[in-house]
């Protein structure tokens, strides 16, 4: 088939919202061989407050000094051994000399008993086979274990979660928050104790720019995903005559989603623009916009899945049939079910895969489906490729210098193979790498279907 050639435009609102590839050397991934891993965490109630391990001790010894040493030979890991052995417990690891690798804990800052609570669970189940994926590797020079901080959605609560794991001198990074919102005064308590933050699900943020200077994004924003819709309405699906449809009851995506495709618009398409006003009016008349312009595709911007869901049955009413998409929160249950059969062929562009259908994740997927009884829940694959991300840049600090003060510099710098995708960064704007992170769902009989990055469909 003929390359994919993107519309004018698209490639410098690329650039613009993200930074390319660091020119990297390609690692290693790590193993997809999971074990259960029923003592690699522990956990805070819901107040914030440490409980014992869940099924196991805190730090369980593995290996005797005789064994790693033989371990080390084999693997030649014996240079990173030494760099991590000597620094001493201020990051969980062994006095000096004792023959064990140190262990290192994450800190994992969840929302798992209040409204957040399955995004938050997804990354502690993802959090904990990553861990236990990390633990059973025989060239191993440290392990890791999981200390979790339930914030349970509220706002005052989180703050001393946070103040907890960044007390703690084990923890050596922080996978989340895992709230829709990233706020500035939780990246701020985090950044006062310099502790790496590593962020996989929140899809916008009160973060001032340049101001997190120990915060990774693993995600781009849903502000960000916009290429994606271009690039459908380009290539999969052409269309001629876009009408484009900015929410006033979310301004700030709207007017991101706008800008971004009146700078991009596909090459040789005519972009028309009808508004929808807040309340309840207006669904209607956009519906009639659609079908009297000649409409043949029609892009809601907005973040609002019920509303979404009310422009779906107007333009169904209306009889129209063409390409119906949009991004980020506007897919979510109360689309689907406010939209009923009207959902229907509505494309979303998202941040997160669906690790069932990807090859690099059949192992992860059939790992949680055997301890946990389901699949993967959305976010799951990404916090445990997060953990190996914090994994990598571990083993690679400077030997000169403590992991956690070390580690936030160099989580940017790391690339990370994951089971979801490639993680690379800009080091100087910490912002991740966006082309490959955009992934397309279509709604068929009611339920998303992935399709793949969007680059990649047809």
């Amino acid at each position: 088939p003929t390359p994919w050639q993107p519309p004018a435009g698209l490639p410098a609102l690329i650039a613009e919202r993200s930074a390319a590839a660091l020119a990297l050397p390609d690692p290693e991934p790590l193993p997809t061989r999971l074990t259960p891993a029923g003592d690699e965490t522990a956990g805070d109630r819901a107040t914030g407050d440490e409980t014992g391990r869940e099924g196991g001790p805190t730090r369980r010894r593995v290996l005797t000094a005789g064994a790693a040493g033989a371990v080390l030979l084999v693997g030649g890991s014996a240079a990173v051994w030494n760099a991590l052995r000597g620094r001493g417990t201020g990051a969980g690891g062994p006095s000096a000399g004792s023959g064990e690798p140190p262990t290192y804990t994450i800190g994992l800052h969840a929302d798992l008993g209040g409204p957040g609570r399955a995004t938050g669970l997804a990354h502690q189940r993802g959090a904990q086979l990553a861990v236990a994926d990390h633990n059973s590797r025989q060239d191993k020079a440290f392990r890791l274990a999981l200390r979790t901080g339930d914030d349970a959605g509220d706002p005052a609560v989180a703050l001393r979660v946070a103040g907890r794991l960044a007390a703690d001198p084990a923890v050596i990074a922080v996978l989340g928050p895992t709230g829709a919102v990233l706020r500035a005064d939780l990246i701020q308590r985090y950044g006062e104790a310099r502790l790496a933050t590593v962020v996989v699900a929140a899809g916008s943020s009160t973060v001032e720019s340049g101001t997190g200077l120990h915060l990774c994004v693993t995600r781009p924003l849903d502000r960000m995903l916009t290429p994606g819709l271009i690039g459908y309405l380009t290539r999969t699906s052409p269309a001629r005559r876009i009408l484009l449809v900015e929410d006033a009851a979310d301004p700030a995506l709207a007017g991101e989603v706008g800008s971004a495709f009146r700078q991009a618009t596909p090459t040789g398409a005519t972009l028309l623009e009808h508004p929808l006003a807040r309340g309840d009016e207006g669904f209607g008349a956009v519906a009639r916009k659609a079908m009297s312009s000649g409409a043949d595709a029609v892009v809601h911007a907005g973040g609002d899945a019920s509303r979404a869901a009310r422009l779906a049955t107007a333009l169904a009413g209306e009889g129209f049939t063409g390409a119906r998409v949009a991004a980020g929160p506007a897919l979510g249950p109360a689309f689907l079910d406010g939209a009923g059969a009207a959902a229907d062929g509505w494309v979303f562009a998202e941040a997160y895969a669906d690790p069932a259908a990807l090859p690099a994740a059949r192992a992860f997927t059939a790992a949680h489906r055997k301890r946990f009884g389901a699949p993967p829940a959305t976010w799951a694959a990404e916090a445990y490729d997060a953990v190996g991300l914090i994994a990598r840049a571990a083993g690679t600090t400077s030997a000169s210098g403590e992991v956690r003060s070390g580690i936030g510099g160099r989580l940017v710098r790391t690339e990370h193979r994951g089971i979801v995708r490639t993680l690379t960064f800009d080091a100087s704007t910490r912002q991740v790498r966006i082309p490959d992170g955009i992934f397309l769902y279509r709604i068929e009989q009611g339920r998303p279907r992935f399709l793949g990055p969007y680059g990649q469909v047809r």
